[in-house]
């Protein structure tokens, strides 16, 4: 147990830190190639500070573990709004730009359309293929929208050395996926707890630590667009890219847990997020108690309290 325990904080060491050096790494790769600041802003670091739970749900779907894979994704969209943006709007009350409300929007969409995937209680290979393709078109949309705004290129680095430090740092990233996923499964045959409670708490909240880091370093420096930008865009992934490359590999068992209780507190944050946006561009502190109300009752159910 002892031995488990300290493999499975490694394994998130290792995917903390891999993460931490792939997004330096990855922004340094897309300025050296002439990328835009506001692509690399966009897509790419919500592309990397996801990285682990692609990873993770990813390796679990091919060992057949889909409890970890889907609660997993839809813990961490549901950790990411009510805890990281509770705790970060309690900091301090982030202001956004005004259309922010139409990102989150799009993230309540597409969560409405998984939880329409998962009814008939399995997420399919089609079903996933279907979830990359919208994922697809909402980047095409986003080089759309970035080739109108009409950036220019920013100034490069070492473009071919920094390419190597980000796959160095993105295979730590997959061994630290690996060792979580391992641990984690062993810890919940050991414990007694299904594997659907540690995918939905220790492994979604462990995994989503880029997001927290990232959200409370920009709500400390007032970037507060940052912050929210930032966890909307990993929830677009999460719910696209996490679930569908993870059904994609094996077709996902939709636990009924997941599907009753943890989606619809996840869809009852995002609703709120989205109408507090779109009403007032601004996350005060009594929406971030709200979210972190939420989150403290899903761990209190799901520990069986």
């Amino acid at each position: 147990m002892i031995v488990e325990i300290a493999l499975f904080v490694f394994g998130f060491v290792l995917l903390i830190w891999g993460s931490d050096i792939f997004v330096d790494a990855a922004s340094r790769v897309a300025k050296g190639f002439g990328v835009s600041e506001f692509l690399i802003a966009l897509v790419l670091a919500s592309i990397a500070t996801t990285l682990p739970e692609v990873t993770v749900s990813a390796i679990a779907a091919f060992h057949r573990n889909s409890g970890i894979a889907l609660g997993n994704a839809v813990g961490s969209a549901l950790a990411n709004i009510s805890l990281i943006l509770g705790v970060s709007s309690i900091i301090r009350p982030l202001e956004v730009d005004t259309d922010a409300w139409k990102n989150a929007l799009f993230m309540l969409g597409v969560t409405l359309y998984s939880a329409l995937l998962m009814y008939d209680g399995t997420i399919s290979r089609l079903d996933g293929l279907t979830l990359i393709l919208i994922y697809l078109g909402f980047l095409y949309f986003l080089h759309a929208k970035h080739v109108r705004l009409g950036y220019g290129e920013v100034e490069g680095g070492n473009p071919r050395r920094d390419l190597l430090i980000m796959l160095g740092s993105g295979l730590a990233v997959v061994l630290g996926a690996r060792v979580v996923v391992t641990t984690a499964v062993g810890l919940a045959r050991a414990l007694g707890i299904p594997e659907v409670v540690i995918g939905l708490t220790l492994v979604s909240v462990g995994t989503s630590m880029p997001e927290l880091a990232n959200s409370l370093t920009a709500t400390l420096k007032n970037l507060p667009n940052i912050s929210v930008g930032n966890i909307v865009g990993a929830n677009i992934l999460d719910i696209l890219m996490v679930i569908g490359i993870a059904a994609l590999i094996h077709p996902i068992r939709v636990a009924p847990g997941i599907f009753s209780f943890t989606l619809p507190l996840t869809l009852l944050v995002m609703a709120l997020l989205t109408g507090v946006l779109r009403l007032r561009s601004r996350i005060g502190r009594m929406t971030g108690a709200v979210f972190l109300a939420v989150y403290s009752y899903f761990l209190y159910v799901q520990f069986g309290g």
